[in-house]
């Protein structure tokens, strides 16, 4: 009989070991729970990093003509650009997450807020930037070590020539205007990266320079990009480079002048980084 009543005692300890590691199990929380589940994001550059983390996504950027979305997410609603984000369509998707470029975020933000739509901006500025974002999102995801595989492959090394290239990187607009990069813009950084001196000089990403400045910084390579309508930027470029003035500058003089263009150029840092740096180096080497 008390041999029983034993073999009865451990059978309803082993019994309450189970319901307990069940329950346990029921009640922790999973990464599912512990992030946002309804995510939308607004430009390309960040739909491609999500895809690489492996993390679900409910809305997608309308992507431009130069542009694609990963396979994955081709058949998400499109919530249009990031210069012109649909915003009742995000407001559709009920998301818990919105994310926007640091860059344009204010031009949202207090429609967002009125629509009571959370949002958090990630900042792509430079190719730094853009690894800490992976970083940040990787820890946040439980994505880290698809997040250090893929900062691994974004690791560009820097180059040291025993001659710099002075490199004058210009962004048009469309009607002629222009800016001019500097070291603290996405491709005015690859550009020093890959071993170049960019000529344009001052704390923000793009400054204003007139022909003369220009002149006087003698670049010995010209970068062009479009902030928009490239075909007519960079026809206004090849008109303004045949001025008497720009004739003069070594770059135009020896015919060192290169078009920037999608999708291995952007505004922005995005995955297309090393290529876009391989190109910088084939032309600093030219």
């Amino acid at each position: 009989m008390r041999k029983q009543q034993k073999i009865l005692t451990v059978l309803l300890l082993v019994l309450l070991i189970i319901s307990a590691g069940w329950i346990w199990l029921m009640m922790r929380p999973t990464h599912e729970t512990t992030v946002s589940k309804r995510i939308v994001v607004t430009t390309n550059a960040q739909a491609q990093i999500f895809n690489k983390l492996d993390v679900p996504l409910v809305g997608v950027p309308t992507p431009g003509a130069q542009q694609s979305l990963p396979k994955k997410y081709r058949d998400l609603p499109q919530v249009g650009n990031h210069v012109a984000p649909n915003l009742e369509k995000i407001g559709q998707l009920k998301p818990d997450l919105v994310y926007l470029d640091a860059a344009i975020a204010s031009d949202y933000q207090q429609k967002l807020d009125s629509e009571h739509i959370k949002y958090q901006q990630l900042k792509f500025n430079t190719l730094s930037d853009l690894q800490t974002t992976v970083t940040s999102l990787g820890k946040t995801y439980h994505r880290e070590a698809a997040a250090k595989q893929l900062n691994h492959s974004l690791s560009l090394p820097q180059q040291h020539p025993k001659k710099r290239q002075n490199v004058l990187l210009l962004m048009g607009m469309p009607g002629g205007s222009f800016l001019v990069g500097t070291e603290h813009s996405y491709i005015g950084n690859l550009i020093t990266q890959a071993g170049g001196h960019v000529v344009g000089s001052g704390s923000s990403p793009f400054v204003t320079m007139n022909a003369e400045q220009i002149a006087q910084s003698q670049p010995t390579v010209i970068i062009t990009m479009a902030h928009a309508m490239p075909d007519s930027v960079f026809k206004n470029f090849d008109a303004l480079f045949k001025q008497s003035t720009w004739q003069a500058v070594p770059a135009v003089k020896d015919g060192h002048v290169y078009r920037a263009k999608e999708p291995i150029f952007s505004m922005t840092a995005n995955l297309n980084a090393p290529k876009a740096y391989q190109q910088i180096r084939t032309w600093l080497k030219k």
